[in-house]
């Protein structure tokens, strides 16, 4: 149990038996409110007047006064939050907060899927929270947005309050198909609400609907106002020594640390919202100042990464100039540190100075093969997945042979970079080179390493039948795309000796055009077979969210049980939210329910999720194909 809850509980525990009647009452008129109907305000002055008596020093009043808010219910919580959060009287903020987390989330409107999910909210530690408000948001039909926005508004903590904004502000991004309606249904959810996260979701809204340049200033103008809210510190509500208060902030410093990526994510919806109305310098300076601060983090790794990711952010959102900023402060930086050359170089190569770009990319590739204190292999293998995260092909393929050439790599290393390099040669359709990746383990030619396998394989958690089962689909799909269907059949039944179940080439079996009947018969009968190993595992493994993932891929793109196929995918995706790959997956789903627009809206997803993923962006195409027009193009 969390120190200190002890006493919080009997603090309720007084106010709830005191205020029965009124907590009826207050329920029922925040059912009202559901609609965005909020009961007539009775007044600021009354509020506050009532409000100001919780902390009174005679028990009765302040008795009164916590009976009196309840009764009013929805049109007093505005004000009972910013107490809470705001308040320097401890006996006045303890009391609002009390009363607030009273007040139901749900709403007799709710969907029974919205109820059971907001009755496993109130209580839970931030972890769970948060897991609830990425199921809301990923309802079908956009059910769960308005509750979602109703947590903005009732959440008991701002650090909560701004994580439930910044899930609702990551969905826009300018001509989305999907947000004028999932901002409707945010609008009635956040009600009168005045707390900034809840300011800036609605600035998101009436910037997204504006018709003139006037009024989507004035909305940039309250969205900036309401993230300046959020970046400074929030009022203390305690006092020196008190138990109950200190054990609270301990309870919320997990939150605070999530805070602070919900409001990187407000920050870059209002950089996109000022690029989007051409304001390129404002989006410039603000990003600026978040660059500027990251690189100020005391450890020298963390100033690092974050300046990757946000120079990576700013060349995906098309404003690569933001290099200049950095090469200004500290001109040496990317030769310190290899990974931002990386980033510099994309955001030059973006620019189109391909010069200044290879000219960095060479300096940081020289930079990772030099001896340095603290500069190992492993930081050559991340340059390789961030550039290839990046869409830059060749940089990422260059590292990825590096790794497997370079003495220095331990068996480890080496293993895992073949199978990881392999998979992104597949991804970019390289098939003959991610076989041969591979086949560096299996058969090492001159000048490679001689290499146990099945032990090496067995440390970084891969079974060694399976790696030559996936070599054996490469080398297939090379078949397949030099014409040759009699090596690209053989190499499949290759692949599905050395493991049954190996899911692509199934699937590849399964789809050829010149099967017999009987060969299609037993095509059938083996895809079947590995839905029921994979349903074993399912059983077995319940936290796992990968045998969720296969079942689904395999049995939506083999004819299978669309419907079971889809509740499987929707279950991986609540364990591991927003996976791009699980997102591609539920997409397929979709479309073998023969829903496309549902399939086009989650595959548009995983593209948000990896833009520059080439397999993923040709199935958001095909899906473009199957709608018969185009979706929201990809950022």
């Amino acid at each position: 149990m969390p120190r200190g809850r002890g006493g919080w509980r009997r603090a309720r525990r007084v106010i709830t038996i005191a205020g029965a009647v009124a907590l009826a009452t207050s329920a029922a008129a925040l059912a009202g409110a559901g609609t965005g109907n909020d009961p007539p305000d009775p007044g600021g002055e009354t509020v506050g007047a009532l409000i100001d008596r919780l902390g009174s020093a005679d028990f009765q009043t302040r008795e009164t006064a916590a009976a009196e808010l309840q009764a009013i219910g929805p049109a007093a919580v505005d004000a009972l939050l910013a107490a809470a959060e705001t308040a320097t009287d401890l006996e006045i903020a303890l009391r609002a907060r009390w009363i607030v987390e009273a007040i139901p989330l749900e709403m007799p409107h709710d969907s029974p899927e919205v109820g059971r999910l907001l009755e496993s909210y109130n209580g839970r530690d931030l972890d769970r929270r948060v897991r609830v408000m990425h199921r809301l948001l990923r309802l079908d039909d956009d059910a769960g947005i308005e509750a979602l926005a109703r947590i903005v508004r009732l959440e008991r903590s701002p650090e909560g309050a701004q994580l439930a904004a910044a899930l609702l502000a990551r969905e826009w991004r300018p001509g989305d198909r999907w947000w004028p309606a999932i901002g409707r249904h945010a609008l009635v959810g956040l009600g009168r609400s005045r707390r900034p996260a809840a300011g800036f979701v609605r600035a998101l809204v009436e910037f997204s609907v504006a018709d003139s340049a006037e009024s989507r200033g004035a909305a940039l103008a309250a969205a900036a106002e309401a993230l300046d809210a959020l970046e400074r510190p929030p009022g203390s509500a305690g006092a020196e020594g008190d138990a109950e208060a200190d054990a609270e902030v301990d309870d919320l410093v997990p939150a605070r640390n999530e805070a602070g990526n919900a409001r990187q994510t407000l920050v870059r919806c209002l950089t996109r919202m000022l690029l989007a109305e051409g304001r390129r310098d404002e989006a410039l300076a603000l990003v600026g100042r978040h660059l500027d601060g990251a690189r100020q983090a005391t450890n020298t790794k963390q100033a690092a990464s974050r300046t990757v990711d946000w120079l990576a952010w700013a060349t995906e959102a098309g404003i690569p100039e933001i290099v200049d900023r950095i090469e200004a402060a500290e001109p040496g930086l990317p030769a310190a540190e290899p990974l931002v050359g990386w980033a510099a170089a994309a955001a030059w190569r973006a620019r189109g100075n391909a010069d200044r770009a290879a000219a960095l990319a060479d300096a940081s590739f020289a930079a990772h093969r030099r001896p340095a204190p603290g500069r190992d292999i492993l930081q050559l293998i991340q340059a390789a997945i961030f550039l290839a995260r990046q869409g830059c092909e060749e940089w990422a393929v260059r590292c990825y042979q590096a790794v497997l050439a370079d003495p220095r790599s331990s068996m480890r290393e080496y293993a895992y970079t073949a199978v990881m390099g392999a998979e992104y040669l597949h991804e970019l359709g390289r098939d003959e080179e991610a076989a041969a990746f591979l086949g560096r383990l299996f058969a090492p030619g001159p000048g490679q390493r001689d290499v146990n396998a099945e032990q090496v394989l067995g440390e970084i958690d891969r079974d060694h039948r399976a790696v030559l089962a996936r070599m054996q689909y490469f080398a297939s799909c090379a078949a397949a795309t030099r014409g040759d269907r009699v090596e690209q059949r053989r190499l499949l039944e290759n692949a599905l000796r050395e493991q049954g179940k190996e899911i692509d080439s199934l699937i590849a079996l399964h789809g050829l055009a010149d099967n017999t009947p009987d060969q299609q018969a037993d095509a059938r009968r083996r895809v079947n077979e590995a839905l029921r190993q994979i349903e074993n595992e399912i059983h077995s493994l319940p936290e796992e969210p990968n045998p969720l993932n296969e079942w689904a891929w395999l049995a939506a793109n083999t004819g299978g049980d669309a419907e079971k196929a889809t509740r499987y995918s929707k279950q991986s995706l609540v364990k591991s939210f927003d996976s791009s790959s699980y997102l591609d997956t539920l997409a397929h789903c979709r479309a073998a329910a023969g829903d496309v627009a549902g399939a086009l809206r989650w595959q548009t997803l995983a593209v948000r999720q990896e833009p520059h993923n080439v397999m993923i962006r040709k199935n958001l195409s095909r899906f473009e194909a199957l709608a018969g027009g185009a979706a929201e193009p990809a950022r």
